[in-house]
């Protein structure tokens, strides 16, 4: 369960930027390029987050995995 942590759709959805549905939405997107397209990206794309909210979420998720991850 802890691995889910590390994803920025669920950061972004702790984060309030995004609903649940949103990151579904946008990683059944993410499927039709085969894990090419980044889902920040794509968030973006679609209008559900701004520059900002992705870069906040990237942030974090450095911050997590840099706290979380074993030495």
């Amino acid at each position: 369960m802890i691995e889910n942590i590390y994803h920025l759709g669920q950061i972004l959805i702790h984060l309030g930027a995004v609903t649940h549905n949103q990151v579904i939405e946008a990683r059944k997107h993410q499927m039709k390029f085969e894990g090419k397209k980044k889902i920040g990206k794509i968030l973006l794309e679609f209008g559900y987050i701004t520059e900002e909210d992705l870069n906040r979420g990237l942030s974090l998720q450095r911050d997590l995995k840099s706290i979380l991850s074993p030495a």
